[in-house]
């Protein structure tokens, strides 16, 4: 069997079994009736358009709830099943330990994108029902919110390498936390609201590790202070700070990253021992 082909098997057959886990159906449903239910309630309250409260009701599920998902998918990529013995099954069929580990990983990148394929149609169409239209900006963090998350289950499974499912699943969250920091941070430095002697090591931090992507939505609703808990206002030293959108090149850099970190897991399972 070709590479290519046990990597479609492998993460078809991940795919099929994670989405009929019990913690993915209700992670999938919670986050659906949380942007129903700010799309009933939510809208007109505290002077704040029906249109932003669906917004921003929509990025706290994809933040908080895609942390869950993407650092659950991401710590289970080897430490059980290459203890329990379901991993090295696999190997003994004749395929490589890389790509084992890259059909998992595939596996569960489709899940995530497939999570969020569920959540950004509901408010899409949600938001149709409200009068906003075709929310394009909505979709559109959709998919900086799938990149985020990559981020986060990428480095997660790099980690269930060596650690067990809970420390790998943390680890993935600080990475997110951390990117987000780097691009705020970076923002504050170009507004001269942080001291020069931390500006150097700010910009050196941004061009090498992974960045944050931020949306022109979430930059918009960040700004006039009704992004919600998902996205508060950044301030420093006393002074607002705005946060730009996210350019190609962060994107690209990004995705980047998380190829790499994909790809390190792969080669970290090599010398992995399996039960």
């Amino acid at each position: 069997m070709s590479p290519t082909s046990a990597l479609s098997i492998i993460s078809s057959v991940e795919f099929r079994a994670i989405i009929r886990r019990r913690w993915f159906l209700i992670s999938i449903a919670v986050g659906a009736a949380l942007i129903v239910t700010g799309t009933i309630f939510a809208g007109g309250r505290a002077g704040i358009p029906r249109s932003d409260a669906l917004r921003a009701w929509t990025l706290a599920v994809e933040v908080i709830g895609g942390l869950v998902v993407s650092a659950c998918l991401g710590a289970s990529v080897a430490n059980r099943d290459a203890d329990g013995g379901w991993f090295g099954l696999q190997v003994a069929t004749g395929t490589t330990r890389a790509v084992v580990t890259l059909g998992r990983v595939l596996g569960r990148v489709l899940v995530l994108v497939a999570t969020f394929a569920v959540w950004m149609a509901l408010a899409w169409l949600c938001g149709l029902l409200i009068g906003n239209g075709s929310d394009w900006p909505l979709i559109v963090t959709g998919f900086a919110g799938i990149g985020n998350m990559l981020v986060v289950l990428t480095v997660a499974a790099l980690c269930s390498v060596a650690l067990g499912p809970v420390s790998s699943g943390v680890m993935g969250v600080l990475a997110y936390i951390f990117s987000l920091a780097l691009v705020n941070m970076s923002s504050a430095a170009e507004a001269d609201v942080i001291g020069t002697s931390w500006s150097g090591l700010i910009s050196s931090l941004y061009f090498i590790f992974p960045r944050g992507i931020v949306s022109p939505l979430v930059a918009d609703l960040q700004a006039r202070d009704v992004a919600g808990l998902a996205a508060p206002r950044v301030e420093v030293n006393g002074n607002i700070v705005f946060i730009q959108p996210a350019s190609w090149a962060t994107v690209i850099w990004t995705l980047g990253w998380c190829v790499l970190l994909a790809l390190a897991a792969a080669g970290a399972m090599r010398r992995r021992a399996l039960s």
